[in-house]
């Protein structure tokens, strides 16, 4: 067995690792952890927590769209569910919300995260193993993108 046809072989996993990374790395360098070991781990804590909880918006794009290889679907899951969302939390929680306040550059950065759950819904929806590598990629730009408009 050659070292490329291993590669291929593993080629969900590897990218998982590299997304890991490139998320670590981007955090690390945009709001390095500062205080007691204890405030260290509690801030890494809290970063696993949020990239875990936000990353749901993509991997429900991806999983329905791997299960069912519905690519229409897929992307119509993935462009449909952070929109949703917001307008749900702006109805809901209008009166002092100050998360779901839209301002003039809100709707281009959900337009874009969107289109990136939208993209790996389909591209997971393909049902192939460098496709899925692709949806965890675009997942991985989704949570940079996402971290980015931190204030």
């Amino acid at each position: 067995m050659t070292l490329l046809t291993k590669v291929k072989e593993q080629i969900v996993p590897i990218t998982i690792v590299a997304v890991i990374i490139a998320v670590g790395y981007f955090t690390f360098t945009r709001m390095p952890p500062r205080g007691s070991p204890w405030d260290i781990a509690e801030w890494i804590l809290l970063l696993v927590t949020f990239c875990t909880l936000f990353s749901l918006f993509p991997a429900v794009a991806i999983i329905y769209g791997w299960r069912t290889g519905n690519r229409i679907g897929a992307f119509l899951v993935g462009v449909l569910a952070l929109p949703l969302v917001f307008i749900f939390g702006f109805i809901l929680l209008r009166p002092g919300n100050m998360v779901f306040l839209p301002q003039s550059n809100t709707f281009p950065f959900i337009a874009v995260l969107t289109t990136i759950c939208g993209l790996a819904g389909y591209c997971a929806a393909q049902r192939t193993r460098n496709y899925l590598a692709v949806s965890i990629i675009l997942t991985g730009l989704w949570l940079i993108i996402w971290m980015s408009g931190f204030n």
